[in-house]
């Protein structure tokens, strides 16, 4: 069977199966561990206390069985001989001033002491982020990848961080040196290219993610091929979909896996396609690979095979199909056909490009009968959470088509687009210009500051953000705290 089709027997999921769980109280939530292993193992004990480590080195995690183990450093401080416990940990505490280590209180209210003298016990609320991070790392080692504590970190990141991680202006390669400013004051997701490119754009790019070296940004083009490739001047000429739709899938994959490594080795490390249209509405002519929905999803698929092969992150666009839409949403309101029909043809491609799970999706500003009533997908929760997150099951990377666009921007300012695209379900939203980032940082903060917009979604947007980066949150932890802040407290 063909890597390009086996999508039609199997969905590969994001995560792996839950193999085993890890349960650890913080701030009243219980911690899950995903194994990757097929083998199961014994779950881990509930974890009762984190104790810094003497002299700010590492911190002790104090287990219900007695167990401490040391994490976040490579110093592992003597904890002496002791005896096992049998019977389970209620409590840890530090020990009087000139006794030793750590207490721990147990269930039948005996007290032993372990450990090094001087430590400082935290529990509950009190526990610094720090051992966040020790404990994702020596999860992450072991082959694991902890959801809740990958969200735990985000939640200790500084507000600017997370709010500047949603957001994706558009600008040319002459204003890349504006976006310093922006990096550094609204800590911007990254850039997505408009116009052509010159030889000395790696170059630019090199230095912005230098100076962006906490948080590393996403540089995006458009490289559909055809009469859409913002790289043009640099890079080999694509076909367009409308031609590659006469080649061999495999020629197509080929070619995307090459395309890709040569937009990497100038810095580029997200592509706005494939184009999964079916058919050639307005404005998408032989950007769509086929009429025919089969079709579409058989090089969709391969496009994103390629892509993800050689490094750069697929972005399917433009859902739930734009295909047969009444008029190209960059002049004004456009509509889709039914809910009904898009569920016969226009969706099946996007489903595809799910199924495989290495690709973002972009969501048009298509308003579609039956779902989303007046307002356009990109701003409805009914076709960003409902439609494709729970009905298609996607949880990975959402992001907007351009909210300067018409169909957007004739009706919403910025400042409220981007919080309802938020609230929406989307993750990053494309801004039309550089000067648009003050204006939609201030309104996201202002939104949550007044209970418009949770906390929790754009904990879970800027998530989704840097998990598309590459970027485990708990890494971040401490490197960017207090650096940056917001004009509202949340």
């Amino acid at each position: 069977m063909s890597r390009y089709s086996r999508y039609r027997s199997l969905r590969t999921p994001v995560l792996t199966t839950l193999a085993a769980l890890l349960i650890v109280t913080y701030l009243g939530a219980p911690l899950i561990a995903a194994e990757t292993s097929t083998q199961p193992i014994t779950p881990d004990s509930t974890v009762v206390a984190v104790v810094g480590g003497p002299g700010g080195m590492g911190y002790w995690v104090v287990s219900a069985d007695g167990s401490v183990e040391v994490v976040g450093t490579n110093i592992v401080p003597p904890l002496g001989e002791s005896e096992p416990v049998t019977d389970n940990v209620r409590t840890a505490y530090e020990g009087a001033p000139g006794a030793l280590g750590i207490w721990l209180e147990l269930v039948n209210g005996a007290k032993v002491a372990i450990g090094d003298p001087g430590p400082r016990i935290f529990t509950g609320h009190e526990r610094p982020p720090g051992w966040l991070s020790g404990l994702a790392v020596k999860q992450l080692m072991r082959g694991r990848w902890i959801d809740s504590i990958d969200r735990g970190c985000v939640a200790e990141l500084p507000r600017a961080v997370r709010i500047g991680q949603l957001l994706l202006p558009t600008m040319q390669e002459s204003q890349f040196g504006a976006a310093v400013e922006e990096a550094r004051d609204h800590q911007i997701a990254g850039i997505l290219l408009t116009g052509g490119a010159t030889p000395w754009i790696g170059r630019r790019v090199d230095e912005l993610q230098e100076f962006a070296s906490r948080i590393p940004l996403l540089m995006a083009a458009d490289e559909e091929g055809g009469r859409v490739q913002r790289l043009r001047h640099i890079l080999p000429d694509l076909p367009s979909a409308g031609r590659q739709v006469n080649e061999r899938l495999e020629i197509v994959a080929q070619r995307a896996e090459r395309h890709a490594t040569q937009m990497l080795e100038v810095g580029f490390n997200v592509n706005l396609a494939p184009v999964l249209d079916v058919g050639a509405g307005p404005g998408i002519g032989d950007r769509s690979f086929s009429n025919d929905s089969a079709l579409v999803t058989d090089y969709g698929v391969a496009t994103i095979e390629g892509l993800s092969d050689g490094g750069v992150l697929p972005v399917a666009k433009h859902f739930p199909g734009h295909g047969s839409a009444t008029e190209d949403s960059h002049h004004g309101r456009a509509q889709a056909p039914p809910l009904a029909q898009l569920l016969q043809d226009d969706l099946t491609p996007f489903q595809a490009a799910i199924s495989t799970g290495k690709s973002a999706i972009m969501v048009s500003h298509l308003e579609i009968p039956g779902l989303t009533g007046d307002l356009p997908a990109s701003l409805s929760s009914d076709a960003i959470d409902g439609l494709l997150r729970t009905d298609l099951g996607f949880d990975g990377l959402v992001i907007t088509d351009a909210l300067n666009m018409k169909a957007i921007a004739d009706r919403w300012p910025i400042e409220e687009s981007v919080v309802m695209a938020v609230s929406a379900g989307a993750d990053l939203m494309i801004l039309g210009t550089l000067a648009d980032v003050g204006p939609a940082f201030a309104s996201i903060d202002e939104a949550v500051y007044q209970g418009q917009l949770k906390v929790e979604r754009v904990n879970d947007a800027a998530t989704n953000v840097l998990r598309a980066k590459k970027v485990n949150a708990c890494t971040l932890v401490g490197r960017v705290r207090g650096v940056f802040n917001t004009v509202h407290d949340w």
